[in-house]
């Protein structure tokens, strides 16, 4: 009995505390607080902005020798575009070879409209026919025939054996005085071989373009036959050979007759660049205590040799951005530190503005960055420092806040299962929808980066609006394209009704949008948009590093594929709105819809029914 009571009076005392000085927890909580809050942006932002800046690096490398190879196509591709149209002209009987002069007025003609075409000709299975080029500025004609002629190319006799056009190997025309890269295309007409269009493109009209390519944009870019000839450069736009008495190889200057002794070192003393050899092939070669790199990749499609197109670039210029990245993280380092410094600094004398401060923190623990006041001065020098660094802090989140779908992460938050286990990848029904801007390009080729920004930004506030107000989740921007989905995280039973909804009221405000537009004399947005329902795997899936809260599946892809059939039937009108039958089975009498039976769609065995949205007749698509 003693025992027990002894037991109860021990129970009943009271647990003593330990009472710790304000300015003690203060210094410790608020120097955690900045030094986690700091350290999170700055570790989010040198992560984001290293993975961007290679990114961009690797990108604009990849850009730039893929806008010189399709440059170089559009040179080459005119020709065979000529003699494919010439070749059909006689197959359909609406040109005679026999007659000559309505012949030569069609070559005439066909090379008039193709500036980057040099000439083209017409060789009958006898060896003679026709023959159309420029020379000093002009249009010429004359009669072709090359029985006995010297020098006259493989390809011209193996016409008959051929039953697809041929690049031929580089020719040299003494008339000219260049070289010619000439393509054939054998004409049949009710099975029998009656000849071939032949067309050609000097390689001198190639380097001007390349020479033009470096005086506006500053890209030293060059095409190369082999590994000791090269087709194009830009100081081929001056530099003048004579290959008539050339014998063995191609009439080609070689690498060490070009006044550029980067390249001509290039095979020698090349080393693998490892900076971008995911994407093209690059070597490093120094050449007067300047290193240049030059990025290569092969292009086909012209001949039995495979080209290469590559550019050279300083590699100051490729390090540059590097260099910034680290400095950056370097001062962001320091800041930090002095960040976590002032906080301790700053602890010490906190008294009154303890609870502004914990008002304060909740808004931030909530995401509601907007609405965190501002902490007042003080006449205390350590409190005003430390209202300060606060505010600072808030509004770096503030700007932060702009680059994260908030909506989603605090739905996230507001879930039960808030776990790893809740939050894990489910396979899920949802409805998706895409959308685009029909003919972008062409809108923005001519606006600047901040127009373009700008029309972008206004059209993606528009229709992400539309998408939030019926709860849906703008999943990813993709170029001038929006994907967004319903039904996840939520449940959302009537996920295909809200997206029907959300399509129209896209629909609404492109209208309302373009009529403004039109008033300022700027030309109409046109938008496809694209909208099905089916079963996705929705989850936290990314790398270790970075995840994104997305979905994935087959029910993607066909919602892609009826955002292209959208695109296809839209016509000229300015919005395109097509569902499929399980999104407007699902969604029934959330949109005015009218049928269009079965489409096939793009890569898709079978077919699909597709709805289309009608708008009320007091909103007519353009014209």
């Amino acid at each position: 009995m003693a025992d027990s009571a002894d037991s109860s009076v021990t129970s009943a005392r009271p647990r003593r505390r330990l009472h710790l000085p304000i300015a003690a927890v203060l210094v410790a909580g608020f120097g955690s607080l900045m030094l986690a809050a700091v350290a999170s942006v700055l570790v989010l932002g040198l992560v984001s902005a290293g993975r961007n800046t290679f990114a961009l690096l690797s990108d604009k490398a990849d850009l730039a020798l893929a806008g010189v190879e399709l440059r170089v196509r559009h040179q080459l591709d005119p020709a065979a575009a000529m003699a494919k149209f010439v070749a059909r002209l006689i197959e359909r009987g609406e040109l005679d070879p026999a007659d000559t002069g309505r012949l030569a007025d069609t070559l005439r003609g066909a090379l008039a409209g193709a500036p980057d075409v040099t000439g083209a000709a017409f060789i009958a299975a006898d060896l003679t026919g026709v023959r159309a080029g420029r020379q000093d500025g002009a249009l010429t004609v004359h009669e072709l025939n090359l029985r006995g002629a010297p020098d006259v190319p493989a390809e011209v006799f193996n016409g008959a054996d051929r039953s697809t056009p041929q690049w031929a190997e580089p020719l040299w025309s003494k008339e000219a005085r260049t070289s010619f890269i000439s393509l054939f295309h054998p004409v049949r007409k009710d099975g029998r071989y009656i000849g071939q269009v032949a067309v050609g493109v000097s390689l001198g009209d190639l380097s001007r373009f390349l020479s033009n390519l470096y005086v506006e944009q500053g890209v030293n870019a060059f095409v190369l036959y082999d590994d000791e000839h090269v087709l194009a450069h830009p100081s081929l736009a001056v530099l003048k050979f004579d290959f008539s008495a050339k014998t063995d190889g191609p009439p080609l200057p070689r690498l060490d007759q070009l006044q550029d002794p980067a390249l001509s070192a290039l095979r020698t003393r090349g080393q693998p660049a490892g900076a971008m050899k995911n994407r093209a092939e690059g070597r490093m070669v120094r050449v007067g205590g300047e290193d240049m790199l030059f990025l290569t990749r092969a292009m086909t499609g012209y001949g039995r040799q495979e080209w290469t197109v590559g550019i050279a670039v300083p590699a100051a210029q490729m390090n540059g951005e590097v260099e910034r990245l680290y400095k950056t993280g370097i001062i962001g380092l320091g800041i930090l530190l002095v960040s976590v410094a002032v906080a301790l600094l700053v602890g010490r004398r906190i008294s009154r503005q303890v609870g502004r401060l914990a008002e304060a923190a909740d808004r931030v623990r909530a995401f509601d960055f907007r609405n965190v006041r501002d902490l007042p001065d003080s006449h205390l020098q350590e409190l005003s420092r430390a209202a300060n660094a606060f505010n600072a802090m808030v509004a770096g989140l503030q700007w932060f806040e702009t680059y994260v779908p908030k909506a989603l992460v605090l739905r996230l938050m507001h879930r039960r299962d808030t776990t790893a286990a809740g939050l894990s990848s489910e396979e899920r029904v949802v409805t998706v929808l895409f959308t685009d801007i029909r003919g972008f390009s062409r809108l923005a080729e001519h606006l600047g980066a901040a127009d373009t920004a700008a029309l972008l930004n206004d059209h993606f506030t528009q229709v992400a609006a539309c998408i939030e107000a019926e709860d849906g989740t703008v999943d990813k921007f993709i170029g001038d394209s929006i994907m967004a989905f319903w039904g996840a995280p939520d449940e959302q039973a009537d996920h295909a009704a809200r997206a029907l909804r959300a399509a129209h009221a896209i629909a609404r405000a492109i209208h309302a949008d373009n009529r403004e537009r039109a008033a300022r004399g700027q030309p109409p947005i046109r938008v496809s948009i694209g909208l099905h329902s089916g079963p996705v795997v929705v989850g936290n899936i990314g790398s270790a590093s970075r995840i994104n809260y997305t979905i994935v599946g087959d029910t993607v892809n066909v919602t892609a594929r009826v955002e292209e059939l959208a695109s296809r039937v839209q016509g000229e009108d300015e919005i395109s709105v097509l569902a499929s039958a399980a999104t407007v089975g699902a969604g029934a009498g959330a949109a005015p819809l009218v049928s269009l039976g079965p489409h096939r769609l793009r890569g898709r065995a079978g077919t699909m029914e597709v709805w289309r949205l009608t708008l009320p007749a007091e909103e007519p698509a353009l014209g």
